[in-house]
């Protein structure tokens, strides 16, 4: 959380005239659907690797439909053992930055951001490694790494749209 995944997605969906896949959103909507928050929900997912498995699945499955941008944790890594051909994107920023981040679009301390994204991304690895022995931060796994510690959300989709092996026609 907090590097900018989401925001530049969507801005990179509507500047490509692409379908916006959320992972996050998927699992924001099951944990509404099972009256959880979203911590709730990450531990049961712990316990339980159908949440998971589910969600994951359907991310193939819509990867494998094509014309989207896809935002989502462990979708560089799906793409890549699936063999589904995709532009991988990677963006990353120190833990500070993006507590700060997360603190002022929360409206928390950045203590407690910082907190809550040590927990979600202690559960999430922990999770995608005893389900999958994968590691979404591998960097080699993806064709543009973007540290966005310094770039506006426009600047991280710039640099983006210059990495792409087509060009966009919009």
């Amino acid at each position: 959380p907090g590097a900018g995944k989401t925001t530049v997605a969507k801005m990179l969906s509507r500047r490509l005239g692409l379908r916006l896949v959320s992972g996050g959103s998927m699992f924001r909507e099951e944990a509404r659907r099972r009256g959880l928050s979203l911590e709730e929900l990450s531990r049961l997912a712990e316990e339980d690797d159908s949440i998971d498995r589910a969600l994951d699945a359907t991310l193939v499955k819509e990867m494998r439909r094509g014309e989207a941008v896809v935002d989502s944790r462990l979708a560089g890594w799906l793409a890549t053992v699936a063999g589904i051909g995709a532009f991988k994107v990677y963006l990353r920023a120190p833990l500070e930055v993006r507590a700060e981040r997360v603190a002022r679009r929360d409206g928390i301390p950045v203590e407690e951001a910082k907190r809550l994204i040590s927990e979600r991304e202690r559960s999430e690895l922990s999770r995608y490694w005893a389900y999958y022995r994968a590691d979404p931060t591998r960097e080699e796994i993806y064709d543009l790494v973007v540290d966005t510690s310094n770039l506006s959300p426009e600047g991280v989709l710039e640099r983006i749209l210059e990495a792409l092996p087509w060009r966009p026609s919009t």
